[in-house]
């Protein structure tokens, strides 16, 4: 296949898996990313950026467990459109990976478990999926701020698409007004604690409590747990289910070779 027509059967499969809208941009363009990029997956090329949109009925609901549900049916829409676009180049010869958004892959300082490898509002904006919002977010033509990202790295190369000549964004301020803690201020300021304090309430901040209010008299070992990586590293493994952390044997099986392209 031609290098336009892999990015076309690439979009297409994503598209045919769960994704709304996919958008296509080089590593290079992805300057602060980089060298991530490349220790999750030497020599990639490329970047597909993938979209899933919310149910709008759900989001809006007065019963946050819907939005809840939402949100957990939309990752993993982006998810399945991330692993099939990665099964498909990888079919084609091409070394690649899927990538979600939710699941942050560093649980040291200083992001803590609380920033992805790469930020894919950047790599959607790049990609032209849309543009940044008041809020600093994804805004799309068609669904607004009411998507999920995540994407695939690949050493394919891949045909890119160019970053949205129009603003997206109408900047009618109704994302900042509609804050409940007055945590946003417009033109991407967000300040963080209030807005972790609120939408996080009962996450890894609640349960990291919770620990602490175990130990009385807390000695040296145990306050080092507390505060360590390895609570969060539990608390990721609570939130995906998956508690393998070594996949060494599987890698290193003579078997395990990328598809052979036909």
């Amino acid at each position: 296949m031609t290098e336009m027509k892999i990015t076309e059967q690439a979009k297409l499969t994503a598209l045919e898996n769960g994704a709304d809208m996919v958008g296509v941009l080089e590593v290079k363009n992805l300057p602060e990313h980089s060298e991530r990029i490349e220790r999750m997956l030497p020599g990639a090329r490329s970047v597909l950026v993938i979209a899933a949109k919310h149910s709008l009925a759900s989001l809006r609901s007065g019963a946050n467990e819907l939005a809840q549900f939402d949100t957990i049916h939309t990752y993993n829409e982006s998810a399945k459109a991330s692993h099939a676009a990665a099964r498909f180049l990888e079919s084609q010869g091409f070394f690649s990976a899927g990538v979600p958004a939710f699941i942050p892959l560093d649980m040291n300082d200083p992001g803590k478990g609380m920033r992805g490898e790469i930020c894919w509002r950047r790599a959607g904006v790049r990609a032209g999926l849309g543009t940044y919002g008041e809020t600093g977010t994804l805004v799309t033509k068609e669904y607004g701020q009411a998507v999920r990202l995540s994407g695939v790295v690949t050493t394919a190369v891949l045909s890119p698409d160019s970053p949205l000549k129009e603003d997206v964004c109408d900047h009618c301020m109704r994302c900042i007004e509609a804050c409940p803690v007055n945590a946003l201020s417009g033109q991407g300021k967000i300040n963080k604690k209030l807005c972790g304090d609120h939408i996080f309430q009962f996450g890894f901040r609640y349960f990291q409590n919770i620990v602490k209010g175990l130990v009385d008299k807390p000695s040296e070992e145990l306050v080092e747990i507390v505060k360590g990586s390895g609570l969060r590293q539990l608390w990721q493994t609570f939130m995906t289910g998956n508690y393998y952390y070594c996949f060494k044997c599987q890698s290193q099986c003579p078997a395990s070779h990328l598809p052979v392209k036909k």
